[in-house]
């Protein structure tokens, strides 16, 4: 696609902190571009209210005492986990670009230990983040497969809507923090980066 990658810079043009990032790196996209899928990740988090909200009623009926929305359910806590990691690969991520707006050309030892922050916030966000809400919103939907489809689920000891009491996470508070953490991802991608 073409506006997926940076116009090409000559290399004598480049600060040490791009040379060595360009080397580097585990994840070779722009902290734009990671600022924009972790925002798109925690937004992804954000549809878990409206899903469990639009449950057929049979589904309802047979696995929720009582209001879907505010029942704590381990499918929600693996969500407010993974939206958990992804605030956290957000709050790195924007802290190396702002660290690179204010001295965009670092000494060698900054540049390793931003390379570094870089990386963790990035594996962070991608691994943790991602495994916790597309797990997490995976589960919480197999009820719009219907109930037959969520018995197989359950034959195979897979419990989408086990009430988990200890954590108190529900599936409305999985949603605002998804919602608060794409909308501050996505805000912080148009600082990071910005000419």
């Amino acid at each position: 696609m073409p506006g997926d990658t940076d116009p090409f810079v000559e290399p004598a043009e480049r600060t040490r902190y791009d040379l060595m990032r360009s080397k580097h790196v585990i994840v070779p996209l722009s902290l734009r571009r990671k600022l924009h899928l972790c925002g798109l990740l925690a937004l992804l988090a954000a549809l878990v209210g409206p899903i469990v909200a639009t449950l057929p009623a049979a589904v309802r009926e047979t696995y929720f005492a009582g209001d879907p929305m505010t029942t704590r359910l381990g499918a929600a806590a693996a969500v407010l986990v993974g939206t958990v990691a992804l605030a956290a690969a957000v709050a790195g991520l924007t802290a190396v670009g702002v660290s690179l707006d204010r001295r965009p050309d670092p000494p060698e030892s900054s540049v390793w230990t931003l390379i570094a922050a870089e990386d963790a916030a990035s594996a962070f966000g991608f691994i943790t983040g991602s495994l916790g809400v597309v797990s997490g919103a995976a589960l919480l939907v197999s009820g719009h497969w219907g109930i037959d489809a969520v018995r197989r689920l359950n034959e195979f000891g897979v419990q989408p809507y086990l009430p988990y009491e200890v954590f108190p996470a529900t599936p409305r508070l999985a949603s605002l923090a998804g919602l608060v953490v794409g909308l501050g991802a996505l805000a912080s991608s148009l600082y990071v980066g910005s000419p």
